[in-house]
């Protein structure tokens, strides 16, 4: 027999509807801004307001799932406190990138957080393929990301001593 699921992640949803709301609102204000310089805003407006309505959308599905009923006996365990100490630790984490932003520059602080959020996330051991692909793959994403807000929205970038 199977029953319906208790609705899904419902703080979740009505923050992701207020990420919809807040991006609608954001658009708005655009209209006193110059056409090239609204069009980031709008841009990351429009981007919050698709994955904020991404979000909805999957919680409302996963609520209307039929789910079997499980006996006590085979019921999950209530989550424990375990990952307390990497909740702090990323906290500790980004804290620190935000400290070394202006004295080692905005790219080199952000690899250094990178590896380090990677390390504090890291549950299983990996093999050495998938961490020299998760290496590339970081080092490629924030590049790329540094490349295009200072050099395509030329965004001043904080320089430190490095980049």
């Amino acid at each position: 027999m199977a029953s319906l699921r208790k609705p899904h992640d419902v703080p979740g949803t009505i923050l992701a509807a207020v990420f919809v709301a807040l991006g609608a609102f954001l658009i708005l204000q655009t209209d006193s801004m110059s056409p090239m310089g609204s069009v980031f805003p709008i841009t990351v407006s429009v981007a919050m307001i698709v994955f904020a309505l991404a979000l909805i959308l999957r919680n409302v599905v996963l609520g209307m799932r039929a789910v079997p009923v499980t006996a006590p006996a085979e019921a999950q365990p209530e989550a424990s406190h375990e990952s307390m100490p990497r909740r702090l630790l990323f906290l500790l984490a980004m804290i620190v990138w935000i400290v070394l932003i202006p004295i080692l520059g905005f790219l080199v602080s952000s690899v250094l957080a990178y590896f380090a959020i990677m390390l504090v996330a890291t549950h299983d051991r990996m093999s050495l393929r998938e961490g020299a692909t998760l290496v590339v793959i970081g080092l490629a994403i924030l590049t790329v990301f540094y490349l295009v807000m200072a050099r395509v929205l030329l965004i001043p970038m904080p320089t430190g001593l490095f980049l």
